[in-house]
């Protein structure tokens, strides 16, 4: 395959888990709200569930995507620095709200302290997501649109 197609699969990838990943975190925080400002609102667990997940998995499946192709077209991951620094970041953080969201999923019960650092970290992520954003368009610039 011709490394300048293999660039771009990583950022479409990127772009539909943050939508995908974003929506879940959209419904995470009506949950937030309707716990803890008790608003009145719909929380869609089954699909904040799916959709978490999915999103979880793109950006992992993004991230060694990434890194396959940057160390095939460019001879080196450290090339694209910052982003390629925060996306190790992401990295345990993913891991980190899979695991405590399919806890969460599977032993439904009352909870103080896991909810809370689920959706904290999750909200870190999110924060990190959107600095792969503009990172990552700073990449495409200097690196794909040549």
């Amino acid at each position: 395959m011709d490394t300048r197609i293999m660039m771009w699969i990583h950022p479409l990838i990127q772009i539909v888990a943050t939508i995908v990943g974003f929506t879940a975190m959209y419904w995470g925080f009506r949950r937030f709200l309707t716990v803890h400002m008790k608003q009145k609102l719909v929380f869609p667990w089954r699909r904040h569930v799916l959709w978490g997940t999915i999103g979880l998995g793109l950006w992992g499946i993004g991230l060694g995507l990434g890194l396959v192709f940057a160390d095939a077209g460019w001879g080196s991951i450290m090339i694209t620095d910052i982003h390629y620094k925060v996306g190790f970041a992401v990295a345990p953080l993913c891991i980190t709200a899979f695991v405590t969201g399919w806890i969460m999923d599977r032993h439904k019960q009352k909870r103080t302290v896991l909810n809370v650092f689920h959706g904290l970290n999750n909200l870190l992520l999110c924060s990190l997501i959107g600095v792969q954003i503009v990172t990552g368009v700073w990449v495409i610039k200097v690196f794909l649109m040549y």
